[in-house]
């Protein structure tokens, strides 16, 4: 059976020891959460204005959007550019005209904001408005974080884990309890899907395939339905304390590095990121702006490779200008983690530069 590149993390099968050794895990400055939307719902729910309104930038997850509607918030968007840096003088002419409570961002695929973008997050942290940093997507910045009232992140797209996510504590989260039960259903349902990934990895039977891939969109529709604040699982505690960060984060950025240098722009592919001097960080995918998605999304999985559509759009208000559509409607990411080598990169070119 040929290699698998993408889609569910496999259960991890290295030895599970107790979590409470691991000072990464266990640190005294941060909230674990099952699920990283449960911290942005604990900061949606912890306001008390009348009218409460949270600018967030138009290129983003609909599970950073839904939180903060459920909580009863007006949810303005901000342009991104394709090179997926922010619009700053539409988000200056935003902040001005809206007077919100909140403005969230997000860095992209290991970008970290730039030192523009991160001077206007002062000015508007300064200003008395709060700023929520979103680090999914560089889990591991190093950046300075001065302007962010709130600090939040996924672990469990990182990592083979069923869940986890964090809030980092400080003088504007000290209202914010950490969460106390477990969201047992949902992880049951992420742990059965990993170990059958896993197994189809051995027997190679496309059942066992199937049916993991059932339990986990069955665990997103239950998350989907149901934002409340829940721990990270113990299991997931254990398991992540057993993965070596350093190697992690360098195999990352190997394999982003080789498909930045190798696959070849044209009429129908162009890279997002130009520049590696960019990519600051650990990223989560190398991206790629695809004339014909669809097309070269089959054209992968032929060759057993699942290239994901970082995001598809759930709601249209977030379409907010041509290049943001762009951004929609071409942006496929191709899998870099850890899981994989530069033979597998290779896999991946051959068939992106011969679409």
């Amino acid at each position: 059976m040929k290699k698998e590149i993408g889609s569910i993390f496999p259960l991890s099968d290295k030895k599970i020891t107790s979590a409470e050794e691991d000072k990464f895990l266990f640190s005294e400055d941060r909230l674990y959460y099952s699920l990283c939307r449960e911290a942005l719902s604990d900061i949606a729910l912890s306001f008390n204005a009348t009218h409460k309104r949270v600018l967030i930038p138009a290129y983003t997850c609909q599970t950073v959007i839904t939180p903060f509607e459920e909580a009863g918030w007006e949810c303005v968007y901000y342009a991104i550019d394709k090179k997926l840096r922010i619009d700053i003088n539409h988000l200056l002419i935003l902040v001005e005209d809206c007077q919100p409570n909140l403005v969230v961002t997000h860095p992209y695929f290991g970008m970290d904001l730039n030192s523009k973008e991160i001077f206007v997050f002062q000015q508007i942290h300064h200003s008395g408005i709060k700023v929520v940093l979103d680090l999914t997507q560089c889990l591991f910045s190093t950046s300075d974080t001065n302007y962010a009232d709130y600090i939040v992140g996924s672990y469990r797209k990182w990592f083979p884990i069923p869940d986890g996510g964090y809030m980092v504590r400080n003088e504007a989260t000290c209202n914010i309890p950490q969460p106390q039960s477990e969201n047992t259903e949902f992880t049951d349902r992420e742990l059965s899907a990993m170990y059958l990934r896993g197994l189809f990895f051995i027997n190679g039977e496309q059942r066992t395939k199937d049916i993991s891939i059932r339990l986990s969109k069955a665990a997103d529709h239950l998350a989907e339905s149901n934002i409340c604040s829940h721990k990270m699982s113990q299991i997931a505690y254990n398991l992540l304390q057993k993965e070596d960060m350093l190697n992690n984060q360098q195999v990352r950025k190997n394999n982003f590095n080789y498909l930045h240098d190798h696959i070849l722009s044209n009429n129908k592919i162009t890279k997002v990121c130009y520049c590696l001097d960019d990519v600051t960080t650990a990223p989560l995918y190398f991206t790629i702006y695809v004339e014909d998605r669809k097309a070269l999304q089959m054209k992968l999985a032929k060759d057993f490779i699942y290239a994901p559509v970082i995001w598809p759009v759930e709601d249209e208000r977030v379409l907010i200008n041509d290049e943001v559509t762009y951004i929609y409607n071409h942006l496929l990411a191709i899998p870099c983690d850890q899981r994989y080598d530069t033979l597998d990169m290779q896999r991946a070119v051959d068939i992106i530069n011969n679409y």
